[in-house]
């Protein structure tokens, strides 16, 4: 079986993310032309190499459907890029299946389908674009290595047999097919490298030393004790309860951490919030990525998420952590000033810690909230959060 050989490749270049007043644009740079991607539209320049002549194209809105082409070397092969349709309403294929107890009312943020920032769905786009040239690139690869493992393992068996004079013109066919599937094999491995989006992102050196104080204060929460996610809640019925909690919530252990993912490069870590309902958040500079296990994912701009917290009293009866303080004491049944219901003989003192209470949110959709022990640095995150977003808000009325 002869190896098919791929005949044309999408070149995907590094992106560029730049602030501006209207949010953040990316812009794309190819041989021989740049594409720049914001609210307003696309706009490409297109310069002939050599000959220090451009041309810039009026702004196309997304609703044109035009695809913006740019040639490249002609001794390399044919690439064009070209913004794919969104699709809106998909369907996830796989999102995580979680069901709150009876009578809780879920916290969860909308599918990633539909959180992305308006400037940055252009870009979404041709990351996903990215992605499935890769998983197809992959495929081809892999079946360029087994035709040669095949072929090598062919011709030295035909060269070494006693009756090889009867094999000649197969043993010819052969010298002459091997170089060729592994030329291929390494045209496939210089274009899946191809297929990695490589992002940068433009900020000003006030901006980066926020961010790497907004990475320093994830450090410190991230080694919180205790890390919860809370998926539902419901407001307590006081008196039915006798409790003095004015809310229940559901809540599993998640972790924080320094992760990334292959959907794009980042220089640096993304910080990690896991969650249990729904989809991992990772914040990198200027940019939140909310990947999803079949593919899909939601890009941000990180100032139009809202990171919050406080300190919030929780009645703990599993354990308090050691690096969370008590406020107090409360009663398992309790009355309404506070002192034990005698009703109850197995009445039981409560403690009542001093939690962080972060939570995330968009007008696209982000809706999550998680509780750490350490209530101090869950509200040093937040600040740092916001000095850095302030920080790409100045920069922004700079550019």
């Amino acid at each position: 079986m002869s190896l098919r050989l791929r005949q044309t490749f999408t070149l995907f270049p590094g992106v560029r993310l730049n602030i501006g007043k209207r949010g953040i644009s990316a812009s794309i740079g190819v041989p021989g032309a740049t594409v720049n991607i914001g609210q307003k539209g696309i706009r490409a320049t297109v310069g002939l190499p050599g000959s220090g002549l451009s041309y810039t194209t009026p702004n196309l809105s997304y609703e044109d459907k035009l695809p913006v082409t740019s040639s490249l070397n002609p001794s390399s092969t044919e690439s064009h890029f070209e913004i794919p349709k969104v699709v809106p309403n998909n369907i996830p294929s796989n999102a995580k299946i979680y069901m709150p107890q009876s009578g809780m009312n879920e916290i969860s943020s909308a599918s990633v389908e539909v959180l992305t920032s308006t400037s940055l769905l252009p870009l979404r786009d041709l990351i996903a674009k990215a992605r499935e040239q890769r998983a197809e690139i992959k495929a081809d690869l892999q079946e360029a290595i087994a035709e040669e493992s095949k072929q090598k393992s062919e011709l030295v068996r035909r060269k070494s047999s006693l009756f090889r004079w009867f094999y000649k013109r197969r043993i010819a066919e052969l010298e002459t097919e091997l170089p060729k599937t592994q030329s291929e094999i390494s045209r496939l491995v210089s274009w899946e490298d191809n297929t990695k989006i490589a992002i940068t992102f433009e900020s000003s050196d006030a901006s980066q030393r926020a961010y790497a104080a907004m990475v320093r204060a994830f450090d410190v929460l991230k080694s919180s004790v205790k890390k919860w996610d809370i998926t539902a809640d419901k407001a307590t019925d006081q008196f039915a309860e006798r409790t003095l909690a004015t809310r229940s919530v559901n809540r599993h252990p998640v972790t924080f951490d320094f992760s990334s993912t292959d959907l794009i490069q980042f220089t640096g870590r993304a910080m990690r919030f896991e969650n249990v309902n729904g989809d991992d958040i990772l914040l990198y500079p200027g940019v939140a990525v909310i990947p999803r296990a079949d593919g899909a994912f939601a890009l941000i701009d990180l100032r139009e998420l809202q990171i919050s917290a406080e300190h919030r009293g929780f009645h703990e009866e599993d354990g308090v952590p050691n690096d969370a303080s008590v406020a107090g004491h409360t009663w398992a049944k309790t009355n309404k000033n506070g002192s034990p219901d005698r009703r109850f003989k197995e009445n039981y003192q409560i403690p009542i810690c001093i939690y962080g209470n972060i939570t995330f949110q968009s007008q696209t959709g982000v809706t999550e909230e998680y509780m750490v022990s350490n209530a101090d640095a869950a509200q040093a995150f937040s600040e740092a959060v916001k000095r850095y977003q302030n920080s790409l808000t100045e920069f922004e009325e700079l550019v």
